[in-house]
């Protein structure tokens, strides 16, 4: 059924969501021509009709293609829209997915300061530490820390958030950094 014979079902909220999953299959399939026939599909549906939440996940899936193609600039764009959408919407959910996707950017790039800003900002997100939703974050965060020292940690958190860096923090840091040290 063409899509024009569905608009006058009016079920394009359907539609948009059924080409979604159909791009992160074919993403997941590495089809990423496919993939990004889809998300466009889903975009132009959505940035009709919204809803927003929705609209930042298609970015983000453009992102992750973006991303495995190699394109790093086109996919921090996608990541950034996703990010913004996410912030204007409180959804601090995707606002932690959109930081660990640009913290993970960030390390592809070997940029492992900036990696190690983005990964602060996913694990602040929430005011647990370490929160199970902003995993793997808090891991990374770490291996970060172990790779730039604790006082790069402490500057970028202080320039991040505004505070010092919490004991917890510091003392998480430092107990992943000795589990890793004592693997064989």
């Amino acid at each position: 059924m063409s899509l024009e014979i569905k608009e006058e079902i009016s079920d394009l909220p359907g539609i948009a969501n059924s080409y979604h999953e159909l791009g992160m299959v074919a993403e997941a399939r590495g089809l990423l021509d496919e993939a990004q026939d889809w998300c466009r599909q889903v975009l132009n549906i959505r940035e009709t009709l919204g809803p927003r939440p929705l609209l930042a996940t298609d970015y983000r899936l453009l992102g992750n293609i973006a991303q495995k193609r190699g394109l790093l600039d086109e996919a921090d764009d996608w990541y950034r829209v996703a990010l913004a959408i996410a912030e204007e919407l409180g959804n601090r959910l995707a606002m932690t997915e959109m930081c660990r996707g640009l913290g993970a950017l960030a390390i592809t790039r070997g940029q492992a300061l900036p990696a190690l800003e983005w990964f602060i900002r996913a694990v602040t997100v929430f005011s647990e530490f370490p929160s199970p939703v902003s995993a793997p974050a808090p891991e990374i965060l770490a291996e970060l820390a172990g790779q730039l020292g604790i006082h790069a940690l402490q500057q970028a958190w202080q320039q991040i958030t505004g505070q010092p860096l919490p004991q917890q923090v510091r003392d998480y840091v430092t107990s992943q950094h000795n589990n890793q040290s004592n693997r064989p």
